[in-house]
């Protein structure tokens, strides 16, 4: 299947990926080379638990910024 990946990290970058459907998110962000714990990701605007399965909808990954 093919969804499109919207990455929010200090500019936007979009980029097409072909997934299995049976990829969950956390499964998709480790493809891209991205670490789970610094990032949310959103489909239709809300947040998705990364233990989902991935579905056909785009979806945006949005960088966590910490520190004090």
């Amino acid at each position: 299947m093919n969804i499109k990946v919207k990455l929010l990290s200090g500019g936007v970058k979009e980029q097409n990926m072909e997934v299995s459907p049976h990829s969950t998110y956390e499964e998709l962000l480790r493809s891209l080379n991205i670490n789970p714990e610094i990032v949310l990701v959103f489909r239709g605007g809300a947040p998705v638990p990364l233990d989902e399965k991935v579905s056909q909808e785009d979806v945006e990954v949005l960088r966590v910024v910490t520190g004090g």
